[in-house]
């Protein structure tokens, strides 16, 4: 849930609210908190997310870890962090569980509560929704934290939404590594490619390469040959396999703890002709 500026007014939470936060899905969707709002207790960050169309904000690296993990998985069809909820109905159950419903510091001004990401999931054609706040471990023990959780979680629970806890002690940390470095391999903020087209064409190539290959070099060292061969710049085969990973198009293991000295044996490609799309960045 997020912290909340140091000075908040009622009149800025109207202004937040004339101006969409909080509100719209995909690309559209603003977030009731961004990171130049509030000091974090961890790294903030701010990276753009093919999932959802949009640079999202993160206010913590255990929201930055919990999104990695939630972004990749293919039930996941929609994320929208920093989700606010209903004021009014926040106190009236603050009120009913007898427990202090949060203000803003400094004020007499009652919190705008936020759950960390209300999560879209697609499985076996059926939608659902779910809502999700994480935490460092040592916030399970810090009574507050807990009142506060139980308030969301009443929250939720009147709305048939599944509340889910989430510590990040309990992150598959180094799937998540690999993903981050996976994901690395993705268009930087301003960065453009040598021509327009030309990572998905290199795309292409190694695809079709894979696809039909016996060899079970590491890979890295394929990579480097592919670098040779297409004449590329050092580094870029290896941000290509990362693309085609990204995309599903090269399936890894994501326990290895490391993937670019993996054989290519340990990979599998699913290489088809329309299974590829430009990969950018904001």
């Amino acid at each position: 849930m997020g912290r909340g500026p140091k000075k908040m007014t009622e009149a800025l939470i109207k202004e937040w609210q004339i101006e969409g936060r909080g509100r719209g899905e995909g690309a559209d969707y603003k977030p009731w908190l961004e990171i130049f709002d509030l000091s974090s207790l961890g790294r903030v960050s701010r990276p753009f997310s093919p999932k959802c169309g949009r640079s999202v904000h993160l206010l913590s690296d255990v929201e930055a870890n919990t999104f990695s993990a939630l972004e990749w998985s293919q039930r996941v069809t929609g994320i929208r962090e920093e989700f606010p909820l209903d004021r009014e109905l926040t106190l009236e159950i603050a009120a009913d569980l007898g427990i202090a419903h949060p203000y803003y510091p400094g004020t007499k001004v009652p919190t705008v509560m936020t759950v960390d990401f209300l999560v879209d999931f697609h499985d076996n054609d059926q939608k659902r929704l779910e809502a999700w706040d994480c935490k460092r471990t040592e916030d399970s023990e810090d009574p507050r934290q807990i009142e506060k959780l139980q308030i969301a979680r009443t929250y939720f629970g009147g709305m048939d939404i599944p509340h889910r806890l989430v510590f990040h002690s309990e992150l598959p940390m180094q799937k998540i590594r690999n993903i981050e470095w996976i994901r690395g391999g993705m268009l930087k903020t301003g960065e453009d490619e040598q021509y327009a087209g030309a990572l998905r064409e290199q795309s292409l190539i190694m695809s079709h390469d894979l696809a039909g290959s016996t060899r079970n070099q590491p890979l890295q060292e394929y990579c480097r040959d592919f670098e040779i061969r297409q004449g590329l710049n050092p580094g870029e085969g290896l941000r290509v396999a990362k693309l085609l990973m990204y995309e599903r198009v090269l399936i890894c293991d994501l326990n290895n703890p490391d993937l670019a000295s993996a054989p290519l044996a340990s990979f599998r490609c699913t290489f088809k002709a329309d299974s590829l799309r430009a990969m950018g960045g904001r």
